[in-house]
């Protein structure tokens, strides 16, 4: 993979972005995703609000298309807008994935797992000949993590054993849970999520493999190496295609 320089979003003015900005980003980045889709026959897609923007964008050609999943959230707005999916034991290969992210750095790697399906994105991402991920310049970064705490699949039963150790290299963590409940949040195919944030002077890659060490912890949202075009949408409407090589 190579690395790349983009230029990162300013500081908000009294730290308010109008939504209408992002959701113009948004368009215009899923509207140059467009032209991807045409030698793609089975599409993967990721979860969040900016692949339900995609979804709006690509109808007409994703509607021709073999689509799966990664989430069930994914699947409800698809269906609602009227695409048809397949589950993802119906495929073993893809020929594209679409997703976006919560932060990504100028290297390409990426915090994912705000919606709680990070193990499933990583499944159908790693099954695809070509990974095509979308954000607004509000997701741009200078190094991962920045804002946004890392999430961790844990098997339910294990979440105490998980934290002990994942706290005694330094890590902050805290157990994600609905509003107005003590009970963890549990994912689509059965685990809770635990949020962490790292000693601030570990690298990505090794943040990845202290996590993939411990015992009892299904997947977690660090992305290294999962990016081929990264499609930024600026809040001006302009977009910019970063492509990186595996």
């Amino acid at each position: 993979m190579t690395s790349t320089q983009f230029i990162l979003s300013r500081s908000p003015v009294m730290g308010i972005w109008l939504s209408e900005e992002v959701d113009v980003a948004r368009r215009s980045a899923s509207t140059r995703v467009l032209e991807y889709l045409d030698a793609a026959e089975v599409v993967g897609l990721g979860t969040g609000s900016t692949i339900g923007v995609f979804l709006k964008t690509a109808y007409d050609k994703l509607a021709r298309k073999t689509l799966v999943a990664s989430s069930i959230d994914t699947v409800l707005t698809a269906r609602s807008l009227g695409l048809k999916l397949v589950e993802p034991l119906a495929v073993d290969s893809l020929d594209l994935y679409v997703d976006s992210a919560d932060e990504v750095d100028p290297l390409g790697r990426m915090v994912k797992g705000g919606g709680g399906a990070m193990t499933m994105e990583k499944v159908l991402a790693s099954a695809a000949k070509l990974r095509v991920f979308i954000v607004d310049e509000l997701k741009l970064v200078p190094r991962i993590p920045h804002r946004s705490p890392v999430p961790v699949e844990v098997v339910p039963q294990a979440i105490s054993i998980v934290r002990k150790k994942i706290e005694s290299a330094g890590f902050m963590c805290r157990l994600r849970v609905p509003g107005g409940k003590r009970t963890p949040v549990i994912t689509d195919i059965g685990g809770a999520i635990v949020d962490v944030e790292p000693p601030k002077q570990w690298e990505p890659e090794d943040i990845a493999k202290f996590l993939e060490s411990v015992p009892g912890v299904i997947e977690h949202g660090i992305f290294v190496n999962y990016v081929d075009i990264l499609v930024i949408g600026r809040l001006s409407g302009r977009v910019e295609v970063v492509s990186y090589r595996r």
